[in-house]
């Protein structure tokens, strides 16, 4: 079989993560990244062992021999690079969020349904085994009458004002950012568990950090540096530090989010809890093959990863041996066997649906983002409209 061949746009930090989850499948293959300029495409090809570079994505998307293209660059490029691919009728792989506003995330989802194009987002944090064997628990209904959900994300890497980064700025990022570029994750995947949509929202957002200095030259993200007098420019930070969010999701289930990016010694800490008549189930992704299991009169359990004693599906997400450790790269290459499997099969219409999140994903969430920050700026209960 011939290999799929692929076209990376975007070569930050995510970047090199889709490249890795690519390479590991084994039918597919890096054929050429795209960056904002030729020098810093040749540069990325080297370091990155690709065969060619562009200079801009037009090239990229419009080369007849890449298959499929990921986009991994600023999020106000995502729009016009989907149209591009869509209007192409080429598989595209975005990071999220989506696009920059409603309409846009949209036109997308309208496109692709129209030229039965494959389309995928990248909410990955939903493919860790124990996640999605705390899926199948919920599912058999092991935790009776679901009442409440509640959880956090939490980093540290924009805790001082020289921590500067392009989302920070809201013609980079879009208007959200502490919600949109973590929380997302965290409300994808709580939907996902619960196979309940968001139905309500109540939102408090915070800038803690009102303006940032800006390096003059280019920082990666999560890098650090102590800024001199000279060595930046001082910029209004128009995207929120902190979100906390009150949530109703559908059969009266209620919960609670707490996002944010400056509390210091929390890297990556994406948490949540899920509480039943029967029993609760918590997991965070620090100690990823470990789901907490509670009870009301027998002792908790600490449920590991073991493939022999999970279910059938979730064992399909799993990559090594219980005891063997796996995590976040991990669940690239899960996210991107499914999304690939699908290219490589074709897609017929009335086939059965993808087994990962599309472009309508990324707009749903984009609708309850909208919501939040609605409710945060009237103070006010906002009903979700599905």
């Amino acid at each position: 079989m011939e290999k799929l061949r692929t076209g990376i746009i975007g070569a930050g930090f995510i970047g090199p993560i889709h490249i890795e989850g690519v390479r590991r499948l084994g039918y597919a293959e890096i054929s050429a990244i795209a960056t904002s300029n030729q020098k810093t495409a040749d540069r990325a090809a080297e370091m990155l062992k690709i065969p060619r570079a562009y200079g801009n994505w037009e090239d990229l998307v419009n080369d007849p021999e890449i298959d499929v293209v990921h986009i991994c660059c600023s999020n106000f490029l995502h729009y016009p690079i989907s149209k591009a691919c869509l209007e192409l009728g080429k598989p595209v792989i975005c990071d999220k969020p989506l696009t920059l506003d409603l309409a846009e995330a949209k036109e997308l989802v309208e496109i692709a349904k129209r030229n039965n194009v494959v389309n995928a987002i990248t909410f990955n944090l939903g493919f860790y085994p124990m996640v999605r064997e705390a899926k199948e628990i919920i599912a058999r209904g092991e935790l009776g009458k679901i009442n409440l959900v509640f959880g956090r994300y939490m980093q540290d890497w924009l805790v001082k004002d020289t921590d500067y980064n392009w989302r920070v700025e809201a013609k980079y990022q879009g208007k959200s950012r502490a919600i949109a570029d973590i929380g997302s994750h965290w409300l994808q995947m709580v939907q996902m568990l619960l196979n309940k949509k968001i139905v309500s929202v109540y939102g408090e957002t915070s800038i803690f950090i009102p303006k940032r200095k800006k390096p003059l030259v280019s920082l990666a993200t999560f890098e650090e540096k102590e800024l001199k007098k000279g060595e930046y420019e001082e910029v209004v930070v128009d995207t929120e530090d902190h979100a906390t969010i009150m949530l109703k999701f559908e059969n009266g289930i209620k919960g609670v989010l707490i996002v944010a990016q400056v509390c210091p010694g929390r890297k990556q800490r994406l948490e949540w809890e899920i509480s039943g008549l029967n029993k609760s189930l918590a997991w965070q992704n620090e100690e990823p093959e470990k789901l907490w299991v509670g009870y009301r009169t027998k002792p908790n359990e600490n449920y590991m990863k073991e493939p022999s004693i999970m279910s059938e599906c979730s064992r399909t997400f799993v990559n090594s041996a219980a005891g063997l450790s796996e995590g976040y790269f991990d669940t690239w290459k899960n996210i991107m066997s499914r999304i690939y499997d699908r290219i490589k099969a074709g897609v017929q219409k009335g086939s059965s649906p993808p087994d990962f999140p599309t472009f309508q994903e990324g707009y749903n969430i984009m609708i309850i983002i909208d919501a939040i920050l609605k409710s945060a700026e009237e103070n006010v209960w906002v009903d979700i409209d599905w």
